[in-house]
């Protein structure tokens, strides 16, 4: 006898037997990002960005969510604490999720300033070399190498609806290695990778019953945010 069918929203949301989801999403604006400076590790979301925040929680009401994990920096936190107020689960912190660690002589500078400018055009000429440093900065390699870290780990998680909120340029590191491997580098040339990763910004990574790497299923969904 042939049982129900799966509901669409079951379907979408990728809830059926066997079927891990991960969702990633940025963290809200913060003071930094509205000056356009490099940020440090206590930047906190600014009054634009904790409204974004709230209007991610909503959108949050209506999906899964069985387990919640977040970088261990301010910006982060405070957007998983304000998702969580629905949500109602223990905040797992990892640094794992860290946005990329910039040069220390770079915080608080303007990110097309001359010096970042130095930062990213050494970048380009030493991208063979993914434990390259220019200054005391994390390596490229370091960054993908957590990355990898945290996919096989959640590989290993047992619920099957797991919310992450972490950094821009994490987040691209992540869709590389989804798409291109673990020895992908998407950023050791700047311009070659131009994607966007928007504040709120919702990823999708599924993973099936029996296969053993994550597939994209969304990149970037921000349609919650409307007109902001």
């Amino acid at each position: 006898m042939k049982g129900p069918e799966e509901s669409p929203k079951r379907r979408f949301f990728g809830i059926l037997s066997g079927m891990k989801t991960l969702y990633l999403v940025r963290h809200g604006k913060s003071e930094a990002n509205d000056k356009r400076i490099y940020q440090r590790k206590d930047t906190p979301l600014s009054g634009g960005g904790r409204e974004q925040a709230y209007i991610l929680q909503k959108r949050f009401e209506r999906i899964p969510v069985n387990i919640l994990y977040a970088s261990s920096l301010k910006r982060a936190q405070e957007t998983a604490e304000i998702i969580n107020e629905k949500l109602k689960l223990s905040i797992h912190t990892t640094e794992l999720m860290n946005e990329w660690g910039k040069p220390t002589s770079l915080l608080d500078t303007p990110i097309e300033g001359e010096k970042a400018k130095e930062f990213r055009s050494e970048l380009v000429l030493h991208k063979d070399d993914p434990y390259w440093k220019w200054q005391d900065e994390e390596p490229i390699g370091e960054l993908r190498d957590r990355v990898v870290q945290f996919l096989e780990e959640m590989k290993k998680v047992s619920q099957d609806n797991i919310l992450v909120v972490t950094h821009s340029l994490l987040l691209k590191m992540m869709l590389s290695v989804v798409l291109f491997g673990a020895e992908s580098l998407p950023f050791a040339d700047v311009d070659s990778f131009s994607v966007r990763a928007t504040n709120t910004g919702i990823t999708v990574f599924q993973l099936e019953e029996g296969r053993k790497d994550w597939r994209l299923i969304t990149w970037n969904d921000h349609a919650h945010l409307g007109e902001l």
